[in-house]
């Protein structure tokens, strides 16, 4: 398991390291587990399945992750009954289609992130790659994580790599209660922000949204959970450079640089790709994430693209927008850029892919045979918030 990466502040606003968590391995820093008998065998499913009437042994055992939002310091479980805010266990269920299926609740306790997942030693599963991940989600009771605004709660589901390779929170909306719906979700979009299938150690991980609410007092039941083979083939581009935040490395690869303004420092950790947290000053702030690569690279005519999420922390919408764009730099310290991307319009706590095509003509005499440095600049514009989360993934440059 882990524990999370950032400072106190950080933790309090986000919900500390917000998405994943399934992981399979010990990060130490005051992490534990608790074990127990947990019921798994052959007899479960064969192939995808992962759960129908019990867990199948090949994909793993059920587990629980609970972590204290404040300091981020975490706990494992693999029993049913234990100590955390989610319990779980096997119950018959009445309904057409359904035999024994998977009970969920969430108790009381406040201040912490629960959730519950099956896992097991990583594993190839890229003949899934065309796939699908299904299962089916019957909702007992909302607590306190019903928006009466939208007439929903959300939830989040995600496969992981060893943490932090992950994919990212798929958000499945529920509208009603003791209603079986199935979920279906494409592992090809799991691929596409960041997921490596040759090394799935957590084959699936649901919660209450905790990024969009709370956790207190749901309960919902699931069932029939399988990731689903598909036909055909992937054609993806080749890649030039690509950065999935994959690795803990990564965060250390990607330095903090100012340019401008009165912003002296942005911390970051991982969580679902790289969750940076800026201390704006003033509207003239301007910095930046940089990486010195191992060797150059080749920018020209290549497709350019990057992942971006807004999490604002006191509002609902961020009150001015930012602009950001991918610079590189090449042997001779001369730059080229993207055209300036804004967030105007972007929807919070939502990810967004912005791409744009490199041509072959550069100015300045930038070579663009000859990169040696990438970064994510980032400009205030106006007066913008003191604070909020800029969240990048899988930045890509491809043929």
């Amino acid at each position: 398991m882990k524990s999370c990466i950032g400072i106190a502040v950080v933790s309090l606003l986000l919900g500390a390291c917000g998405g994943g968590g399934g992981g399979g391995s010990s990060s130490g820093g005051g992490n534990s587990s608790q074990s127990g008998g947990e019921v798994v065998s052959n007899s479960c499913g064969s192939d995808g399945v992962l759960f129908k009437d019990c867990v199948n042994k090949n994909w793993g055992s059920l587990k629980a992750w609970e972590y204290e939002i404040r300091t981020g310091q975490g706990q494992g479980y693999t029993t049913g009954t234990n100590p955390s805010n989610v319990q779980w266990k096997e119950v018959d269920s009445q309904a057409a289609g359904h035999g024994k299926v998977l009970e969920i609740s969430y108790g009381a306790k406040t201040g912490h992130s629960s959730q519950v997942y099956i896992n097991v030693d990583p594993v190839d599963r890229s003949a899934y790659a065309t796939g699908k991940l299904k299962f089916d989600l019957n909702v007992q009771s909302f607590g306190d994580a019903y928006d009466a605004q939208r007439g929903q709660m959300l939830f989040e589901v995600i496969v992981e790599c060893v943490w932090p390779c992950t994919s990212h929170s798929a958000k499945v909306p529920v509208n009603f209660l003791n209603q079986w719906q199935t979920v279906e979700l494409n592992i090809a979009d799991m691929v596409r922000d960041g997921l490596d299938l040759k090394r799935v150690d957590t084959g699936f991980l649901i919660r209450p949204s905790i990024e969009d609410g709370v956790q207190t007092g749901v309960s919902f039941q699931v069932d029939n959970i399988q990731w689903v083979k598909g036909t055909g083939s992937i054609s993806a581009a080749k890649d030039v450079f690509a950065e999935h935040f994959n690795t803990q490395d990564s965060v250390g690869n990607w330095k903090f640089v100012t340019y401008g303004g009165a912003i002296a420092q942005s911390e970051k950790f991982l969580s679902q790709g790289l969750v940076t947290f800026p201390y704006w000053m003033s509207s003239m702030d301007h910095w930046a994430l940089e990486h010195d690569l191992g060797k150059a690279i080749n920018i020209k005519n290549k497709e350019v693209s990057l992942q971006i999420k807004l999490v604002s922390s006191a509002a609902p919408d961020f009150r001015s927008p930012i602009e950001f764009a991918l610079i590189a730099t090449d042997g001779a310290n001369r730059q080229a850029s993207t055209e300036r991307f804004s967030s105007q319009g972007m929807i919070d706590k939502q990810w967004q892919q912005v791409s744009t095509r490199l041509g072959s003509n550069f100015a300045g005499g930038f070579n663009a045979a000859d990169v040696r440095k990438l970064a994510v600049h980032i400009y205030a514009t106006d007066h913008p918030l003191p604070y909020g989360y800029i969240n990048l993934d899988t930045i890509r440059i491809a043929e």
